[in-house]
């Protein structure tokens, strides 16, 4: 579950990030506004990918599957870089991190 909460963490932050209108829309009217500024989401977003691909790794140690903490670090290294790159980078790196987590969501519940 670690890995499936970091990586829905990591997928909140960098919409935030991309500037996803109806979720900045949304912080700001709940008075988080000032999760807008990049000095507190590039570093939210680092502690949230990082998060994730402990959980992976600390998963893999479990049911000996290493395909889904690979596709966790590619996922996670995507989308942080295409954060500065190209946006659709990211996206593809987000869903890759989701996927990973359902991976091995489904890996721990075979063994």
């Amino acid at each position: 579950m670690k890995s499936i909460f970091g990586s829905f963490g990591s997928l909140f932050v960098g919409a935030c990030c991309l500037g996803v209108a109806p979720l900045i829309a949304a912080l700001s009217a709940v008075g988080l506004g000032f999760l807008i500024r990049d000095a507190v989401l590039i570093p939210l977003l680092v502690i949230m990918l990082g998060f994730t691909l402990w959980a992976l790794w600390s998963s893999r140690q479990i049911h000996h599957l290493e395909g889904p903490m690979y596709l966790g670090l590619a996922g996670a290294l995507l989308a942080f870089a295409g954060l500065w790159i190209y946006v659709p980078l990211s996206w593809a790196g987000f869903i890759g991190l989701v996927g990973a987590s359902i991976w091995d969501l489904v890996g721990r519940l075979k063994g």
